[in-house]
């Protein structure tokens, strides 16, 4: 039997899951995760291989109306991911109907032809039983494929289901990576993500997203990392809260970084955190670059 290997884009709304059934998929954290919606900033790609088959699963940022040079960066980063797919995946929250943010989605896949296409109803554990037929054929007629797949992403059910699916759809290719590979994100950028998703999870109304890291230093040192990093947020008002009362947030998002961190380098680490004030930052594409979400 011939090798398969290719491309698969996970696409949809924020929140619906894609990071969540992308880390499930490939076995390892390549995507953070949290309730908030638009946690993913750019284009992730989770690598999974087997002797058969490879599969290197595009994670895009939610696909949303943008009023930042941030959420336009995400969006473009989402679309840029249309043009190099082998099987596109629509992930849709199924235990809603479909909404005007999916009808926007669907008529931007319009220009994505000779692709097969999958719908993916997660979060099925919170579908009605008299709502499933439903919503089942509004995403298939939405998106225009009759093949779909229920899923929880969180307990993993069905999710070998739809592997099983997108791999017979694949071509036949040999390997695109290494078999040890897992992701093509740096260590550097793992690393500040698991940092700002421990803000993510930890904070609430707008501080989430006016956060973000970018790993300023890091020194090798024998078996120990040295890694000095900024936490940017728009307001000193939002610095103030991650810092918290005699400096007690931050440290615990230290050290709830560091618990995934070291396991990742397999390393110890030594993780600095500074908190700075850049006003505006999401409105301005010099510091959206600097911080790597437009690459």
């Amino acid at each position: 039997m011939a090798y398969k290997a290719g491309y698969v884009a996970l696409v949809g709304k924020p929140n619906v899951g894609k990071s969540t059934l992308t880390n499930r998929i490939v076995g390892q954290k390549v995507s953070i995760v949290s309730n908030k919606p638009q946690t993913t900033r750019r284009r992730v790609l989770g690598i999974t291989t087997t002797p058969e088959w490879q599969i290197a699963f595009i994670d895009t940022p939610g696909i949303h109306e943008p009023h930042t040079a941030l959420g336009k960066t995400m969006v473009d980063q989402a679309r840029a991911s249309f043009t190099e797919l082998d099987v596109l995946v629509y992930v849709a929250d199924g235990s809603h109907f479909p909404g005007d943010g999916d009808k926007a989605i669907a008529r931007m896949l319009e220009d994505v032809k000779g692709v097969p296409r999958l719908v993916c109803m997660n979060k099925m554990d919170q579908l009605r039983a008299e709502d499933v037929v439903r919503n089942v054929e509004a995403y298939c007629e939405l998106l225009g494929t009759p093949d779909y797949m229920l899923t929880t992403a969180t307990r993993g059910d069905n999710v070998d289901d739809l592997v099983a699916m997108i791999v017979e759809r694949l071509p036949e290719r040999a390997p695109m990576y290494d078999d040890d590979a897992f992701t093509d994100q740096s260590t550097r950028f793992l690393t500040s993500e698991l940092v700002r998703e421990k803000i993510l999870i930890a904070t609430r109304q707008e501080v989430p997203h006016a956060v973000a890291v970018m790993v300023e230093s890091w020194e090798e040192e024998n078996d120990i990392v040295h890694i000095d990093a900024v936490i940017l947020v728009e307001k000193a008002s939002q610095r103030g809260i991650l810092i918290g009362k005699g400096g007690q947030f931050i440290k615990t998002v230290g050290q709830k970084a560091r618990e995934e961190i070291e396991p990742l380098l397999g390393r110890k680490i030594f993780l600095t955190l500074q908190v700075k004030v850049a006003e505006g930052w999401r409105m301005n594409p010099r510091i959206v670059h600097e911080l790597s979400y437009d690459i």
